[in-house]
């Protein structure tokens, strides 16, 4: 693994956290728009009884119910696949120690013993970046779950923006 395999695979889980930050912003600031929009209608229609703010009253109130199960369900279909792919890696990493590290023990020579040595450091260096990359994986999933709220509230935020 080189030093630039080895930096990306480093950054990544930052960077997966990042972007989930800047979507978690964009959700709270939607959302307050969102919020604002909607309440000022509900005041209105407190008063006037307008149909439209029935309607909107009707639309978050299916909102409020449907939006968090779909979330619910991105975020449960995302965690098999996160799974299936660290338990695939993190075995052929350990398979990876595992065979350098017999190789390593049965090396005959100090020039193959230093070979097979970085083979080793190479091969542990892989597998401890496999674990550190699992929380990347969690940031994934709460990503998946995030992304129907954010589409939800960025759809609210262009309709009641165009009235």
């Amino acid at each position: 693994m080189t030093q630039e395999e080895l930096r990306d695979q480093l950054l990544s889980p930052v960077l997966q956290w990042t972007r989930l930050g800047r979507q978690s912003s964009e959700l709270i600031v939607g959302s307050l728009e969102v919020i604002s929009e909607r309440s000022n209608g509900l005041l209105r229609g407190a008063m006037r009884r307008d149909p439209h703010d029935w309607n909107e009253m009707g639309l978050m109130t299916r909102e409020k119910l449907t939006v968090p199960i779909e979330a619910a369900v991105a975020m449960l279909s995302a965690i098999p696949s996160q799974v299936q792919q660290f338990v695939s890696e993190s075995t052929a990493a350990s398979s990876a120690v595992a065979g350098s590290a017999l190789a390593l023990a049965s090396s005959r020579s100090p020039a193959e013993f230093s070979a097979r040595q970085a083979a080793f450091c190479s091969a542990l260096t892989g597998l401890a970046v496999n674990w550190y990359q699992l929380w990347g994986r969690a940031g994934a999933v709460v990503e998946e779950g995030l992304r129907p709220i954010l589409r939800q509230v960025k759809s609210n935020a262009e309709r009641l923006g165009d009235r």
